[in-house]
């Protein structure tokens, strides 16, 4: 077979199509634009803790490039919130403010999780920068593109970030702000909740309830407290509940009221487990502080989410006074609290309620020490419980109005006659004599006075 038989169509050469050639090169020039910024991007998120200049230069990089790319902004939205926490690290504040306002304008093309996890990561890593005015500017510049946005929940979060770094830096003015701002959100059109959204007016009370302790506002605290406990919130978030729930029972402590905080703290505690909040242990502590005081049979400490705390030293040292107030052990209940290891007298809450804790054992340990006898003097009890004789008196007086003690006080003799028949109505007309003699005094002092 010759090669004349076959016949070759070449086509002439302005039948070729260049321009394929060029549209195919160009196609590859793109692809190789778009390999070298994800490289960049890459190359910079490895070195950006060991060479912080090096990664600023290549995220830079990744910004310019896919710039010119167009509408695209995948990568140059990540490269901007790491320059933006780089430059924060490097203290290079106007640059910082510079490149998030640059990341801010694109929140419309990203997703809302990848715009929610950016701002957080931002917000979260400048959390500890002293510079106010660049802290406030930052989330000032935040709030806006939020509201521009129309992220409202974002928005809310981001608020709160800000209340709760007011609430720790004690700026009260700045933080009842905010507050106000949040609520009014919260609200219906004649000021009353919007029951809808529980889940926020919760947090935003939440807030309003730690100022409250924080300025000792105790009437506020007393008009908001209720209302967290009516809303109707989709889920109760434990972390927002075991704070509500604490301060809570931290009112009711202030108020006398130890069955009931011992009820509110009970419920702290357990939120604060639930959700793996270290607060647990000292409400815990809180918790049994308030056991105590209520005289309550329940021990807090063989609940099993008490079981964590067993080898704490501060927590068992509170588990030892709960013993020796249950063995009427004066001594015992003393060594515990001044035990330096043990840290009571450090703890400004606990503190706090020490002396009605010593007298509520001083009543338990003198009401048991009385049981054998008919008769006894003021002066042996003084000796026991290490009290002066008006000590002694003072204690027996509130004791016997109380009707916690059925005795007669004999004064003048120094004696306290207890009689194991004497019921509540023989006490009356002694207490009658008593009350009468109080207000003779009184009358007869704005009669000469």
């Amino acid at each position: 077979m010759s090669d004349d038989e076959y016949e070759y169509d070449y086509g002439s050469d302005a039948d070729y199509d260049y321009g394929s050639d060029q549209g195919e090169e160009q196609q590859d020039d793109g692809n190789d634009e778009l390999i070298e910024i994800e490289n960049s991007y890459y190359e910079g998120d490895d070195v950006k803790s060991d060479d912080p200049q090096q990664a600023i230069r290549l995220f830079e990089k990744v910004v310019e490039l896919e710039t010119k790319q167009g509408d695209q902004v995948k990568w140059r939205f990540k490269a901007l919130q790491r320059l933006v926490v780089i430059y924060f690290g490097q203290k290079m504040y106007d640059k910082m403010v510079e490149r998030y306002r640059a990341m801010l304008q694109y929140l419309g093309s990203v997703t809302r999780n990848e715009c929610t996890e950016a701002i957080n990561a931002i917000l979260d890593a400048i959390a500890a920068v002293t510079n106010v005015q660049v802290l406030s500017e930052m989330y000032e510049i935040t709030l806006i593109a939020l509201k521009t946005a129309n992220n409202e929940r974002l928005w809310f979060n981001t608020n709160l970030k800000l209340a709760k770094l007011y609430l720790e830096s004690r700026k009260i003015p700045e933080l009842e702000r905010l507050i106000t701002d949040l609520k009014a959100t919260c609200q219906n059109p004649d000021g009353t909740d919007d029951i809808s959204k529980g889940n926020y007016l919760l947090e935003v009370y939440c807030l309003e309830i730690q100022l409250c302790s924080m300025t000792l506002n105790a009437e506020r605290m007393r008009r908001i407290y209720p209302r967290t406990l009516n809303l109707n919130a989709a889920v109760s978030d434990p972390r927002i509940m075991g704070i509500i729930r604490e301060e809570g029972g931290k009112m009711q402590m202030a108020e006398g009221n130890w069955e009931e905080a011992y009820n509110e703290l009970n419920k702290a505690f357990r939120s604060y487990q639930e959700c793996g909040n270290t607060r647990a242990r000292d409400c815990l502590k809180y918790l049994a502080l308030a056991s105590m005081l209520s005289l309550s049979d329940i021990n807090p400490f063989a609940a099993p989410e008490a079981k964590v705390f067993s080898d704490d030293v501060e927590v068992v040292a509170m588990s030892d006074l709960r013993q020796s107030l249950e063995a009427n052990d004066l001594a015992r209940f003393e060594r515990t609290v001044n035990n330096r290891k043990n840290r009571i007298l450090d703890e400004p809450f606990i503190m706090k309620y020490l002396e009605p804790l010593r007298r509520r054992m001083r009543e338990q340990v003198l009401i048991n020490m009385l049981r054998p006898y008919q008769k006894v003097t003021l002066k042996y009890i003084g000796q026991e419980l290490n009290l002066s004789f008006t000590e002694v008196e003072l204690l027996l007086i509130d004791l016997i109005s109380s009707k916690k003690l059925k005795a007669l006080l004999d004064q003048p003799e120094g004696l306290l006659i207890l009689d194991s028949t004497h019921n509540a109505s023989n006490q009356e007309p002694l207490l009658k004599w008593m009350n009468s003699l109080e207000g003779l005094g009184k009358d007869l002092l704005d009669q000469y006075c």
